[in-house]
C-alpha cells in the first residue's frame, strides 16, 4: 500500500485567492479608467456618473447609473459611435492576454 501525505495546501489556496482577488481589482480598475475615458462628454455627466461597486471578493462591476447611458452605449454619439463597454472591454482583455 502506498500512501502520500500533502501538507500545505491551506497556504498555497491562500496565495491563490489573493492573487485572484489582486487580478480582479486591477482589470475592474483597469475596466473602471478605459470606460471613463471613452465616454463622450457633453455635459460631463456621463463621464462622472462612473463608478466600481464591489459584490464580493471576486465580482466587481463597473456601472454608469447616468439614464442615457445605455444609448450612449449603443452609439448614440459621434464621439463614441461604437459604444463604451464594447471597445472598453477589448482593450482590458487584449492587455490581460
Amino acid at each position: 500500500m502506498l500512501s502520500v501525505r500533502v501538507t500545505g495546501t491551506n497556504k498555497a489556496a491562500k496565495g491563490i485567492f489573493k492573487s485572484l482577488e489582486n487580478l480582479v481589482e486591477r482589470v475592474s480598475k483597469d475596466a473602471f479608467a478605459k470606460s471613463k475615458s471613452i465616454t463622450p462628454v457633453r455635459s460631463g455627466r456621463a463621464k462622472k456618473a462612473w463608478k466600481t461597486e464591489r459584490r464580493n471578493k471576486f465580482n466587481v462591476e463597473v456601472v454608469n447609473r447616468v439614464p442615457y447611458a445605455s444609448r450612449l452605449n449603443k452609439g448614440y454619439s459621434s464621439q463614441a459611435p461604437r459604444g463604451i463597454t464594447r471597445p472598453a472591454s477589448k482593450a482590458v482583455a487584449k492587455k490581460y492576454r
